[in-house]
């Protein structure tokens, strides 16, 4: 006689999203969930509608049990005025006459895509929310055209300058930051703890110290560390299409794009101009609500970002394609598209966009960026 297992229950790491009600406050609700040393930790961001701070809640470990888990939340507000977490030996000047929770217990409930959760503090509020969770790793919904190098050339110059802004990926994937494709969720964690063990770090190799209270130099520092590979909240964009045309081709070899299946590359067309009228931009990355915010940054010791002709979206959100669409749904608008060109043409394409000037070697000012120029010219493969 077979014994029956308990089916096993979903990874609950990822970003979870959705509307809470409480005693008295309903607002929106995000829970970042991510692995530390094999246990699930997060934050928990409660953005209520009217009347309270917003919340910012540690989740040092959940207890799963075979059908729901548990978990400790501790909680700090958010000072209004200065957007910072609020220490509770701070409270009675910073919020006088409230009665704030410090602790939560909640219990959890969930599928792959959606959770419940109910919860009871120690100042006797109770709460429940459902969220959702959204595959980012799933095919791209966008809408596409496919074209040759030729047409797109043609396409792209017809648009009006600097109306949009462009973004090349060597694959159709989701629109999605660093960090996040990363599989990491928590960018509370990353913000309080692993943004100032960079910053000490980098503080040794740099001329300027950034000033990371300072909203331009945070993002300037943010920025320069993208740019040598470390994870970011950031997704990179260009003005200039034939730039990002140059990174979707960048990592194709000519002998993988002779292939029968070499696909197609993608390049992302972002009307930055109608979102800039549409949209506030959050400077921030935690705590705020779910957002997409074009940034343009300072180059400070940065020598890539004025031949890129880059700026950059800050964003907390996973999955950023689904948020758009979200967007665009709320405002009617239609903000993003992709075209998606042949892999096949990539002789042709770098071959053309070494005589307009952008090579590794225009790219990347330094010793990495001519390597990599007098690589592609003198060793095509």
């Amino acid at each position: 006689m077979k014994i029956a297992k308990t089916p096993k229950m979903p990874s609950l790491v990822g970003q979870w999203t959705g509307s809470f009600q409480a005693t008295e406050i309903e607002g929106t609700l995000v829970i970042d969930l991510e692995e530390l040393s094999g246990h699930t930790v997060g934050s928990v961001l409660m953005f209520p509608k009217t009347g309270t701070p917003v919340m910012v809640g540690k989740i040092w470990s959940i207890y799963a049990a075979p059908d729901r888990a548990f978990a400790a939340i501790s909680f700090n507000p958010v000072n209004p005025q200065f957007q910072n977490l609020v220490m509770w030996e701070q409270i009675p000047q910073v919020f006088p006459n409230m009665e704030i929770a410090k602790k939560a217990q909640a219990v959890l409930t969930w599928t792959d895509s959606r959770m419940e959760v109910h919860w009871h503090s120690d100042i006797n509020r109770q709460g429940n929310a459902a969220l959702t969770r959204n595959d980012p790793t799933r095919p791209s919904e966008l809408p596409t055209q496919t074209m040759n190098w030729a047409d797109f050339k043609t396409h792209v110059t017809g648009l009006s300058p600097r109306k949009y802004v462009f973004r090349g990926q060597q694959k159709p994937w989701r629109l999605r930051s660093h960090f996040h494709r990363t599989g990491r969720s928590d960018l509370l964690r990353y913000t309080l703890d692993d943004l100032p063990t960079l910053h000490r770090h980098l503080s040794a190799r740099t001329r300027h110290i950034f000033n990371r209270q300072i909203s331009d130099e945070n993002g300037a520092f943010l920025h320069l560390a993208q740019h040598h590979g470390f994870p970011t909240p950031l997704i990179d964009w260009t003005y200039s299409p034939f730039v990002a045309a140059f990174f979707a081709f960048r990592k194709i070899t000519i002998s993988d794009s002779k292939k029968r299946n070499a696909g197609n590359v993608r390049i992302f067309l972002f009307d930055q101009a109608q979102w800039r009228d549409s949209v506030v931009p959050i400077s921030i990355t935690a705590p705020a609500l779910p957002h997409f915010s074009l940034m343009e940054f300072l180059a400070i010791e940065n020598e890539r970002l004025i031949p890129q002709q880059a700026l950059s979206a800050l964003t907390n959100v996973d999955d950023v394609e689904s948020f758009i669409d979200f967007v665009e749904k709320l405002h009617a608008r239609r903000y993003m598209t992709a075209i998606d060109i042949p892999a096949k043409e990539r002789e042709t394409v770098m071959r053309e966009l070494a005589l307009m000037g952008i090579t590794a070697g225009a790219l990347f000012p330094g010793l990495d960026g001519s390597c990599e120029e007098l690589r592609e010219r003198l060793f095509p493969t």
